[in-house]
């Protein structure tokens, strides 16, 4: 079941210079729940398949040349209904480059009025394969649907959140800082939200343009935990969603340790 209290209302930034900068505040949580039934509203969600707002436009793997998974429909702030749309390879192999922003092997699609980024391709198709979980084995898939509020995070997770972003970048600009004290404290840990900074892993916005914004970071989940809500391998890290200034195309890239 979901809840039906309404979202909190998020504001634009307007002088973001890249995809390091927070364009949405404030940062919003994202709260997930299983549904009854399908959901056929623009609203975010994990899982199911998409609520389309145009023509349909399925992503195809690069490498494999089969459907991408749906992983979910996050909605872009603005006046009217939009929505970043976020797909992923299946690979149970391991070997394609899922983690890449432009490998062809992931696909953050925006409707209405986006555009289909060039080292994508699509077919027309409405349905495709949906997010999943572990079952009673192992190798049981089970296909998930999930309602996510987003709400305002608990204040301590969120300064220890912020704490660790100040650090990566201080490291960034070549500068020896001290760990966080967050880092060596039982604090819970924030890992799936909408706007306010990007907590990477290791890495830098490589392969972002400049001048993108950030979106969304979605956790990933091997599902070695029964109650991991779903399987989404991401290396044991995170996933991380930018869009253009014009919010018309879409980059997606995960990090790991």
């Amino acid at each position: 079941m979901t809840s039906g209290r309404p979202p909190t209302p998020v504001s634009i930034q307007q002088d973001c210079d890249g995809p390091g900068d927070a364009w949405l505040l404030p940062r919003l949580q994202m709260r997930m729940a299983p549904v009854d039934t399908p959901i056929r509203t623009p609203r975010a969600k994990l899982g199911g398949q998409p609520v389309w707002l145009e023509q349909p436009t399925w992503p195809v793997s690069a490498s494999l040349g089969t459907p991408m998974m749906f992983v979910g429909q996050i909605p872009i702030p603005g006046e009217a209904a939009s929505l970043a749309y976020l797909f992923v390879t299946e690979d149970p192999q391991g070997g394609a480059a899922t983690f890449a922003p432009t490998a062809g092997e992931n696909a953050l699609l925006v409707q209405p009025g986006g555009r289909i980024p060039s080292f994508v391709a699509t077919t027309n198709s409405a349905t495709g394969p949906s997010l999943w979980r572990r079952g009673r084995t192992w190798d049981d898939k089970v296909d998930v649907e999930l309602a996510v509020d987003l709400v305002v995070p608990d204040p301590v997770a969120e300064a220890a959140l912020d704490e660790e972003i100040a650090w990566q970048e201080a490291e960034r600009a070549g500068e020896m800082p001290d760990l966080p004290e967050s880092c060596d404290a039982d604090v819970p840990a924030l890992t799936s939200y909408v706007g306010g900074k990007a907590r990477l892993w290791q890495g830098d916005f490589e392969g972002i343009p400049v001048g993108w914004r950030f979106h969304f970071q979605l956790d990933g989940g091997e599902g070695h935990d029964p109650d991991d809500p779903y399987v989404l391998n991401f290396g044991g890290g995170s996933g991380y969603a930018f869009l253009a200034p014009d919010l018309r195309e879409g980059r997606f890239f995960w990090d790991c340790v």
